[in-house]
């Protein structure tokens, strides 16, 4: 199972997210298919992909409209698509 696909599982089992095709827009800033599309072909999160994903992560977590379990998730994530920046794309994000 990719990134892409534990994000939206993750997102959506604590109610942050309520379809692929919004966590699509709002999470990755993509078109309503994206997710779908890099699913059905095995593809992982892009970098502008993951970087969206990070911001909206942030936004959510800096709302304080979170419980403890979404909280918790968020930075899970959050350490997760950090360490597949660097180690996939050679790329580090700060926060």
């Amino acid at each position: 199972m990719t990134l892409v696909e534990q994000t939206y599982l993750g997102l959506h089992s604590v109610g942050l997210v309520q379809s692929r095709q919004a966590f699509s827009t709002q999470y990755l800033g993509k078109n309503p298919n994206w997710y779908s599309y890099q699913t059905h072909m095995r593809r992982d999160f892009s970098v502008s992909a993951a970087v969206e994903c990070l911001r909206a992560l942030k936004q959510h977590k800096d709302a304080g409209a979170v419980d403890k379990t979404q909280t918790l998730l968020i930075k899970t994530i959050t350490n997760k698509l950090y360490a597949y920046l660097l180690k996939q794309h050679l790329a580090v994000a700060y926060a």
